[in-house]
């Protein structure tokens, strides 16, 4: 076969998006096909093109037998203005357009969503090479635009987003979705059960594994002999880590205890002000890290955190760190409700807390501090639970095998077709 990918965020960008789409990548490569990705120059999140790629407009890339085709578009900080942000997925609908012309006839037409604007050149894509589009959703846009008060549910930009969404359901030859929540809720607005397929997130277990807990890169940081409790990931609205703050102030008597919060994202300014303001003298930041280093961070972190708002669309989300901290040997603690609690649970290797509610985060964090043979357990499980149910190569083995029946499907359909014209019309 012969895939097309677009997407807004890949490699060397970090993220859910790319963690997700790296693996399928390699994965189609290694099972012989030619794959090509459409996407712009790197900037995710803070909005500026990284040294390598400045002042290129249009770039040709060959990485471990995939191409990438670049087109520059606007760029700008995620989350900081909503008219820049609007900017920037329209100025990508042309550059992906034309990205993904350079790679020429293609069988399939793969478009992961958010941000949905994306599924816009996929669509035009695939119909003028005649390709199978299949929409990947990791999100559903617009419910976490509501959920995240970036817009009301009545106002024009959802009306609009919930009229590209529908017409996507109805045209792509398959929807994946990372949860089964997720399906019924792409079914209810119009997609077609049977071309819905439940293609998880789950952990690179090549990368995320455990690693010594002393290592070059863990040495960057004055972790000393203390007790590191751990945020790995985007700092984004959706997360809530204002509750992760109020934790470690109400946990600031424990001397030994030290959160650490790695990433970047739209909230990381504000909630480096917000801990400046509450004195706490308990609390690190550091910027994002590449994914093959972020391990062995993790590998230092006595207890990994996760947080989520307090929403009904959040609910039906599993956040892809969970997985990663799983695949880790880590025990987590996590402020979240509906599917990701539901893995901790199933798992063994977490405590969920309602969202928001930082008491019952401190005490669940305080509690696993003084007790290290629950943690050391809890690690055990989680790591054993992800390789069982939530590995990247099962979910992309899955993907492959969903994709590779879809072009069977289309080779059958075209020579129908070719075998009727071929007959003429039927006189009747």
């Amino acid at each position: 076969m012969r895939i097309l990918i677009v997407t807004q965020v890949f490699p060397p960008e970090m993220g859910a998006q790319s963690n997700r789409l790296y693996p399928i990548v390699r994965k189609l490569v290694s099972a012989g096909h030619e794959v090509f990705v459409a996407t712009g120059m790197p900037n995710y999140p803070q909005g500026v093109v990284f040294p390598e790629y400045r002042g290129k407009r249009i770039m040709r890339e060959e990485r471990e037998g995939f191409t990438i085709f670049r087109t520059a578009s606007f760029v700008t900080p995620r989350n900081k203005s909503k008219w820049a942000q609007l900017l920037n997925y329209l100025s990508f609908i042309p550059a992906a357009f034309l990205g993904g012309l350079r790679a020429g006839k293609v069988d399939v037409v793969f478009i992961t969503s958010p941000p949905i604007f994306s599924a816009l050149p996929a669509l035009w894509l695939a119909k003028l090479r005649r390709a199978r589009l299949v929409f990947d959703i990791r999100d559903l846009w617009p419910d976490e635009i509501v959920a995240c008060g970036a817009a009301s549910a009545s106002s024009l930009s959802v009306r609009v987003i919930s009229a590209i969404e529908q017409r996507i359901y109805r045209i792509a030859a398959c929807i994946c979705c990372t949860t089964q929540p997720f399906i019924e809720t792409v079914v209810s607005r119009g997609a077609r059960r049977h071309e819905t397929a439940l293609i998880p997130n789950g952990a690179d277990l090549e990368i995320f594994r455990p690693l010594p807990a002393d290592n070059p890169i863990v040495r960057e940081y004055p972790f000393d002999e203390r007790f590191v409790v751990m945020y790995s990931g985007v700092l984004g609205i959706k997360h809530g880590l204002e509750v992760v703050l109020e934790s470690a102030r109400l946990l600031q008597s424990e001397n030994r205890i030290v959160f650490f919060v790695l990433g970047s994202g739209a909230r990381r300014e504000a909630l480096i002000k917000r801990a400046e303001k509450l004195e706490l003298k308990n609390i690190l930041f550091s910027s994002g890290r590449d994914v093959a280093e972020v391990p062995y961070l993790l590998a230092r972190a006595d207890i990994c955190l996760s947080s989520l708002l307090s929403d009904p669309y959040l609910e039906k989300i599993i956040t892809v760190k969970v997985f990663e901290y799983l695949a880790c040997g880590k025990p987590i603690v996590a402020a979240v409700s509906g599917e990701t609690a539901r893995v901790l649970q199933e798992s063994g290797g977490g405590i969920a807390v309602p969202p928001g509610d930082a008491h019952a985060l401190a005490e669940a964090i305080h509690s696993l501090y003084l007790d290290p043979k629950r943690r050391q357990a809890m690690g055990r499980l989680g790591r054993r639970y992800v390789q069982r149910n939530f590995s990247r190569e099962a979910s992309t083995e899955k993907l492959e095998k969903t994709l590779r029946k879809l072009c069977d499907s289309k080779q059958a359909d075209d020579s129908v077709s070719q075998e009727q014209w071929a007959q003429g019309p039927t006189l009747t």
